[in-house]
């Protein structure tokens, strides 16, 4: 038998659902202690049907060939420990029990189980039980024990990336599978010149390597991981993670272990974890859906799902085995067969690089698994829209892109028609920047990518650069004129209702087109006539207005826009020239885009780029 799970236990109040049950809402008796044990009271019971707790089996099964699972704990006291087993549907049953013992095992038959389902245990203490470890093992046999390389990409966020050096410096069990920690570190405020980090990089010695290089978006600090971990003969994976999370050592070291054991290597994603949020659950596996090129859930209600009111036991969803086709970089092991197969990330700078490689990867044979119980706490990108930024040239190129290189249907299903019909909806709310980033995105799609890599320096500077054009892009704040007055004339309530059915779309879509054709009165031009809050800032609000101010979700600054006839005529030509252009070419672009493919993620082509 060998280990799959080590029980950890919550470091924080508000991460507790995430490691153990609570009846009726509230949290047992049950105390964390100061020794790492808990300590269940005489004449209760605690469960750990958690996320982080329990154990899915399933995955296990499908992936690596178990058969059978070991719980193994070490405990004091009087009481009874319950091993259950819940099916693909989420029903659950008793298939093991023991009296507590200092050493108790119960040993599960798990053949057949590759469709889904669960492990977990429960204590029921007669006497104070105190539970002081307890793990979970399979009778698979590693199959590769290689060392992994942990890279993280950081961007100005050093105290994050300080935290997550501290923990990992602090996890001795982790520290033995590593060889080396890589942080890349592409921004001005430097995770070495934060308080703190020296103690830390004494605590690390030869396991932290920092590498100083430009910004070259995720896909350029991600990339130099995966050559890092290349150039190094010892290890057989990269395990990639973004600046701005938290983590608990034991779930990086779930995926370390699965990795270890799977039949055939696999991507191994992390879950989600919303950093704000702790027990919600940003996605349980992802997808990119070809009628639409896009990704997501399978199922979108099932999107940010909240663990602490919707826990394991209650939710039949989460027992199902769930097969996704990529997982973000905010934790995803990459084996490094996988590299040496289909190369590193495509040069993509931000945006779809992760689904751009999984997918890559799984056409050459390494699927992409999200793990269950391999997870971080990652801050969440909710209260923003980053696709009305300078971003927004990213969005959209990096996606057609990567329905050239992965499209199974023609001109990527209803692809070019959802993103025309998005560009329409912008113009209408009077956001006029991105749509002129979507145009230029989509003529470089149609230039080619030779540019790809000498570019990826300047991506960001350029895309705002685009901004200066556009007033939208200037922020106003209290004490701003502009300010004051729309927030004086700031509209109560929700947002107005969409109208019904696309017949009622279509209708006010073509009112509002015709009302671009009237001058802006000039009261309108002084001033916003109206401050909305960004829910209020719809499609079908924003067209009714001269001009409006958009608060931000602090409403300490807002965004001014204002009908812009000429500007709106002039995208909206420069739009559809575009996507008629990407449609009629787009059989030899993506022969083109094909092609080039392998150069650009290649190993040596990524070396240049950094050298250079």
């Amino acid at each position: 038998m060998h280990v799959a799970h080590v029980l950890s236990l919550p470091s924080a109040p508000d991460r507790r659902p995430l490691y153990l049950e609570g009846r009726d809402g509230k949290d047992d008796r049950a105390v964390v202690r100061p020794d790492g044990s808990l300590l269940v009271p005489a004449d209760s019971s605690q469960g750990f049907a958690t996320y982080f707790a329990a154990f899915p089996a399933s995955y296990w099964v499908r992936w690596t060939g178990a058969t059978a699972v070991r719980l193994e704990l070490e405990l004091a006291g009087a009481g009874t420990v319950r091993v259950l087993r819940s099916d693909a549907a989420g029903a659950a049953r008793e298939v093991g029990r023991a009296d507590a013992a200092a050493r108790t095992a119960i040993e599960v038959d798990v053949t057949g189980g590759a469709d889904g389902g669960w492990l977990w245990f429960e204590v029921d203490a007669q006497d104070d039980v105190v539970v002081h470890g307890a793990r979970w093992l399979v009778d698979a046999a590693p199959r590769r024990d290689g060392r992994v390389c942990l890279a993280i990409t950081t961007v100005n966020k050093p105290d994050y990336c300080l935290a997550t050096l501290e923990a990992i410096a602090a996890a001795p069990a982790l520290r033995e599978v590593v060889e080396t920690v890589f942080v890349v570190d592409q921004g001005s405020d430097k995770v070495a010149d934060r308080p703190g980090f020296d103690r830390v990089a004494a605590e690390l010695g030869p396991q932290l390597t920092v590498i100083d290089q430009g910004n070259l978006g995720g896909s350029g600090g991600f990339s130099r991981g995966m050559l890092e971990t290349l150039d190094r003969p010892g290890c057989d994976a990269v395990l990639l993670m973004d600046d701005d999370v938290a983590v608990d050592p034991e779930a990086l070291l779930r995926a370390v272990r699965f990795h270890r054991t799977v039949t055939d290597p696999v991507v191994v994603g992390g879950h989600m974890l919303d950093y704000n949020e702790p027990s919600v659950l940003h996605a349980f596996s992802e997808v990119v859906d070809q009628r639409h090129f896009m990704w997501g859930s399978p199922e979108r209600e099932h999107e940010r799902h909240d663990l602490a009111t919707g826990p394991l036991r209650d939710t039949p969803w989460l027992h199902a085995r769930a097969d996704g086709q990529f997982n973000g970089w905010w934790m995803c092991l990459v084996p490094v067969a996988a590299l040496r197969a289909v190369g590193l990330s495509m040069p993509l700078f931000l945006k779809w690089d992760d689904a751009e490689f999984c997918l890559r990867a799984g056409e050459a044979g390494f699927p992409t698994v999200s793990l269950p119980g391999a997870a971080l706490w990652h801050v969440a990108w909710v209260d923003k829209d980053d696709t009305v930024e300078w971003q927004a040239l990213l969005h959209t190129r990096n996606r057609v892109v990567s329905a050239l290189l992965h499209a199974r249907r023609p001109r990527g299903g209803a692809l070019l028609r959802d993103l025309l019909a998005t560009d329409l909806k912008l113009l209408l709310g009077m956001r006029y920047y991105p749509v002129d980033l979507h145009v230029r995105a989509l003529r470089e799609v149609l230039a080619g990518p030779g540019r790809l890599h000498a570019e990826l320096g300047s991506t960001v500077a350029d895309a705002r650069a685009v901004g200066a054009a556009h007033p939208e892009t200037v922020k106003h704040a209290p004490g701003d004129a502009a300010f004051d007055a729309a927030l004086a004339r700031r509209r109560p309530g929700a947002a107005s209702p969409k109208p019904e059915g696309k017949a009622a779309q279509a209708a006010f879509a073509a009112r509002s087109v015709l009302r671009t054709l009237r001058p802006v009165p000039a009261a309108d031009r002084r001033r916003p006539s109206v401050a909305l809050e960004r829910g209020q800032a719809t499609w079908w609000e924003v067209p009714r207005h001269g001009s409006v101010l958009v608060l931000a979700g602090d409403e300490t600054s807002g965004t001014w826009l204002r009908r812009e006839p000429a500007t709106f005529w002039r995208l909206a030509a420069a739009t559809l020239v575009a996507h008629l252009r990407v449609a009629v070419r787009w059989r030899s672009l993506s022969a083109a885009w094909r092609r080039a493919a392998p150069g650009l993620s290649a190993p040596e082509t990524w070396r240049r780029t950094f050298e250079g």
